[in-house]
């Protein structure tokens, strides 16, 4: 049987004008996701509140002092947030182990390798359609007769 496509293919990536957005939109172009960038806190947020994401990309500090753990926390207050993947060039077992235990997806390492960052987007958003699709049919369940 083949695999269903995936029903939101938009990836929001939170990196500043760089090296790192330049290769993240040079992947996506290549792939059938449609990326969308923004730069900070806020401007995420908004983006997220305006349309329907897949999945979020971002880098794991940002310039204003922020990092990833208060993106994550911004998320998990939205009732079907998207999965998180978090990217840094100091991407070791130390910060992959934090990554998983706070509740985000992924931990990817900068400069980025297209395989890879495609098969994590593509797998989070399977999971998170997977989890969604499991809720929706107990809630069915729930309040059936």
């Amino acid at each position: 049987m083949a695999e269903q496509p995936i029903a939101n293919q938009t990836v929001l990536a939170v990196f500043p004008y760089g090296e790192d957005r330049t290769s993240l939109a040079s992947i996506f172009a290549r792939s059938h996701w449609k990326v969308r960038f923004t730069r900070a806190l806020s401007q995420t947020q908004t983006a997220l509140n305006r349309s329907p994401t897949g999945v979020v990309i971002t880098e794991a500090c940002f310039s204003d002092g922020l990092c990833w753990k208060d993106l994550l926390y911004e998320m998990q207050k939205m009732e079907h947030p998207p999965p998180l993947i978090v990217a840094g060039r100091l991407a070791d077992e130390r910060l992959w182990v934090e990554v998983l235990n706070l509740g985000a997806y992924d931990l990817l390492a900068t400069p980025f390798n297209a395989k890879e960052v495609l098969h994590a987007v593509s797998t989070a958003c399977r999971r998170s359609e997977n989890e969604r699709g499991m809720d929706a049919r107990r809630k069915r369940a729930a309040s059936a007769p």
